[in-house]
């Protein structure tokens, strides 16, 4: 049975008017209300680029509050900000069922935040050190009418993130400035604090972890994902594989996500401006449940997310794949493919899939007369309601 959870707009018509007056008011400058004027597009243009800078080396603003300086803060409002909430509504889409209580750690300007109230949670908890960001996407949310809970909070100090169970905590874009990898025992330190997350999920709740796409950041996210796998708690997505990551045991082998992402014209004005190349939303990212509920009941089906783009192989366009048993690519022996297997030439990073009638060896899955291609979750879909266990 497919799931019938509906996909989220991003209406980003309605955001980036509401994410420019919000920055007017932080900057206190006149202005419209829909446009930048061009002494201030350039100011941002100049902040997006020493944001992006920090993305690129994962050093030069590790360990400093920079939502601090208020160019900074403001760059990742009129940019920064519509990316995490893309991707936040894209991955929040993965859950079997809408979260009530959601608990936003290291929120930041409650860019994930946002995403989980557009889906229908209840309520949401957004705890950072910085004030101001905080202040700032409280703004957002309730310049478009959602209600939205905040509490400083500062990693290392006394007092708790917040109090109870909740049904989702999101932990986004924030690993490697509360653990950086200089730090003695970082990851030890790093465990702890995510297991004690996951004491405070709901018997369904979720941790959602979510990083850039870029080497160690990734492979921060893969191991941790190892690691966490090995302690008997297990994964709602991306995998469906229960064994060791096969990504980690070669060398530049990335396994990240990849989905659409809708640009208003504010941000590809930025983005050329900027000289940033980014046409789709990138990130690494692991769903856990909570230890007591067990892994999805796949039913003993093989299933297989797609973990590559379409790549030449000698046998011509080749899928990588990373299923049930482990790592396969993918190709076809059909030159031109009828409705049940037509579904090769289309296939997307990330999507699940099954097949009937293929032939199969070793590590190869080949397409051929007679072969059905089924995509069981698209992109941002959770698992089809028969495999929830």
């Amino acid at each position: 049975m497919k799931t019938n959870k509906k996909t989220i707009s991003a209406d980003t018509e309605n955001l980036i008017p509401i994410l420019i007056g919000v920055w007017r008011r932080f900057q206190k400058l006149p202005g419209p209300p829909d446009r930048l004027q061009t002494r201030e597009f350039r100011s941002v243009v100049s902040a997006v680029k020493a944001l992006e800078e920090k993305s690129l080396n994962g050093e030069s603003l590790l360990g400093q509050d920079y939502f601090n300086n208020p160019d900074l803060l403001g760059a990742y409002l009129l940019y920064q900000w519509m990316i995490h909430y893309q991707q936040g509504l894209s991955l929040i889409g993965e859950l079997p069922k809408t979260p009530k209580r959601v608990l936003d750690v290291c929120s930041g300007p409650i860019a994930f935040g946002f995403a989980a109230l557009r889906h229908g949670a209840q309520e949401v908890i957004a705890v950072d050190r910085n004030e101001s960001a905080l202040k700032l996407g409280t703004e957002v949310c309730g310049r478009y009418g959602l209600p939205v809970s905040i509490r400083k909070w500062s990693f290392g100090k006394s007092g708790t993130l917040a109090e109870g169970k909740f049904d989702l905590i999101i932990v986004g874009h924030c690993l490697e400035e509360l653990f950086p990898p200089s730090k003695k025992g970082w990851q030890n330190d790093q465990q702890t604090f995510l297991l004690k997350l996951l004491d405070q999920l709901t018997p369904d709740g979720h941790l959602l972890i979510v990083e850039s796409s870029f080497g160690e950041s990734n492979r921060r996210v893969l191991q941790l994902r190892d690691d966490f796998v090995k302690q008997n708690v297990p994964v709602q997505a991306p995998c469906v594989w229960r064994g060791e990551c096969p990504a980690l045991k070669l060398h530049n082998t990335p396994c990240y996500a990849q989905r659409e992402f809708e640009k208003p014209e504010l941000l590809k004005q930025i983005q050329r401006a900027s000289s940033i190349n980014l046409s789709s939303l990138k990130m690494s990212y692991v769903i856990f449940r909570n230890p007591s509920s067990g892994w999805p009941d796949l039913h003993d089906k093989k299933l297989y997310r797609v973990i590559s783009p379409p790549v030449e192989g000698l046998s011509g366009k080749r899928y990588y794949l990373c299923g049930t048993d482990g790592k396969k690519y993918l190709e076809s022996h059909v030159q031109d493919h009828p409705a049940q297997s037509r579904a090769f030439d289309y296939l997307r990073r990330n999507e699940l899939l099954s097949f009937s009638n293929v032939l199969e060896k070793q590590n190869a899955i080949d397409i051929i007369e007679g072969s059905e291609i089924r995509i069981e979750a698209a992109c941002g879909k959770p698992l089809p309601m028969e495999f929830e266990s």
